[in-house]
């Protein structure tokens, strides 16, 4: 399959401080259905901060050029390819993308520069050789090229994926009649809230989203224009869970840790564990359970819950490890770390490999986040047997589920409410499971066998396009 691609942002190129999962899952679904067989190519903007000479990308003589809101813009076509194999095909233009990053920009800004992204990509579209077969546009910065691509090739199988907690990105009404090719936006949104992601929406043959959760919260949202749109595609509307690159995230490969494991000898796990214990200055017990926290600290990662319940844990025994960020709940911990230096070791700056050291050694995962932001790293701790202790919001909802009593069942442990008193139970029910040493082992060891990597992932979008691209064939 001929699969073009369109995101506004794309890791290591264009990353927004405030969501660097999306850009992460905007290169990992390209590269895993390259290695499924499929031509991929990604249409991105070429932002401030991507140097073509740096990033090994080549300028084409070719421009694309496109109207957008009664004006006329240039774009510069720079050529490139991942080393796994996936085509990149970024655009310049001085204006909106030179001048700017990933997400910046006053509204209208972003509202030019998304629909420059989104024209741009269907012309290319409708165009390039060899055609596409299926346009998937990512994000509300990318779901205009949907419509504008109908326009031009009507037979095309598009897809959106919706991002959790994404700015719709509305459109004035003093703007309706001046968009590039207005009767195919204006057809497609609606009049009582125009945005690009209601275009998108509305004009894609499929809609996708990251995880039930977040689906039925779209669907039962009263007082948004898109829950009806959603509710009209019935089963075209569906989600599908991210994943983790396997090649990155593997216990019995990863370069970064002091030994190497997997679920069938946990050996290496338990130097992993001690390495880092000496690392950070913690006592060196290996019965000791160890729980980390990997990510920033602020109140839609759940770090103020942190630092509440971090008292109160240490009282038992384990030892907490935070790879976290500058901020109150930091300050917090900080003077609680002081007084227990052998319980409590706290980073507020570290790096890649820290956390793959953090993850191969810990028991127990905490992360108890408010907003969906967090899924990357709750797969990865799957992988290296630190099960989750998580807060039940989007994909997480669906990919931790909550062990029983017996440790039979579930692969890591659900606070479902956002209350001090709920987690700290929660954690407390992760550390009476591990005094369960056999069980515990049992449990940890299934969690590691489970598939969430993004070619599983890939293989459900791979069944998504291809119905796209077989309903959209001509007849013979």
């Amino acid at each position: 399959m001929e699969i073009l691609f369109v995101t506004s942002e794309l890791a290591p190129y264009s990353v927004q401080p405030h969501a660097p999962e999306g850009a992460e899952a905007a290169a990992s679904l390209p590269k895993a259905l390259r290695g499924l067989g499929h031509r991929v190519t990604v249409v991105s903007p070429l932002y401030k901060g991507i140097d073509p000479t740096a990033r090994s990308l080549a300028r084409r003589l070719s421009t694309v050029n496109v109207e957008v809101l009664g004006k006329n813009y240039a774009c510069q076509l720079y050529d490139g390819r991942t080393t796994g194999g996936v085509d990149l095909l970024f655009l310049g233009n001085t204006e909106l993308f030179a001048e700017h990053t990933a997400g910046s920009g006053d509204s209208e800004t972003r509202l030019r520069s998304a629909l420059l992204l989104s024209a741009a990509a269907a012309q290319l579209a409708s165009t390039r050789e060899p055609k596409a077969e299926v346009l998937h546009a990512r994000g509300a910065a990318a779901a205009a090229a949907i419509p504008l691509a109908k326009q031009l090739r009507p037979e095309l199988g598009c897809a959106l994926s919706i991002v959790d907690g994404e700015d719709p990105l509305l459109v004035p009404s003093a703007h309706l009649s001046e968009l590039f090719v207005p009767e195919a936006l204006r057809s497609a949104v609606l009049p009582a809230e125009p945005s690009l992601l209601s275009a998108g929406a509305r004009s894609a043959d499929a809609v996708i989203t990251t995880s039930a959760a977040s689906a039925q919260r779209l669907l039962d949202a009263a007082q948004s224009a898109l829950a009806p749109v959603l509710r009209e595609k019935g089963s075209r509307f569906l989600s599908v869970v991210n994943g983790v690159d396997a090649s990155i995230w593997n216990p019995l490969i990863d370069s970064h840790l002091s030994a190497r494991f997997d679920h069938t000898n946990l050996g290496g796990k338990a130097r992993c564990k001690g390495s880092l214990q000496y690392m950070l200055g913690l006592g060196v017990h290996p019965e000791c359970p160890l729980v980390v926290a990997i990510g920033e600290l602020s109140e839609a990662r759940g770090g103020d819950l942190i630092a509440d319940i971090a008292g109160d844990c240490l009282r038992s025994d384990l030892q907490l490890c935070v790879l976290g960020s500058e901020g109150a709940a930091a300050e917090r911990l900080n003077s609680l770390a002081a007084e227990l230096p052998e319980r409590l070791a706290l980073r507020t700056s570290h790096d890649e490999k820290e956390r793959h050291l953090a993850l191969g050694a810990a028991d127990f995962l905490l992360l108890p986040a408010r907003e969906p932001r967090s899924v990357e790293i709750a797969l990865s701790a799957l992988r290296y047997g630190a099960l989750p202790i998580i807060r039940p919001v989007g994909p997480l909802a669906d990919i931790i589920v909550d062990t029983d009593a017996k440790l039979e069942t579930g692969n890591g442990f659900v606070a479902e409410s956002a209350s001090a008193d709920d987690l700290l139970a929660t954690v407390q029910r992760a550390l009476a499971a591990y005094a369960q040493k056999p069980a515990f082992d049992a449990l940890r060891k299934r969690a590691m066998r489970q598939d969430v990597s993004w070619e599983r992932a890939a293989r459900r979008y791979e069944h998504v396009f291809k119905q796209l691209s077989q309903s959209s064939a001509p007849a013979a």
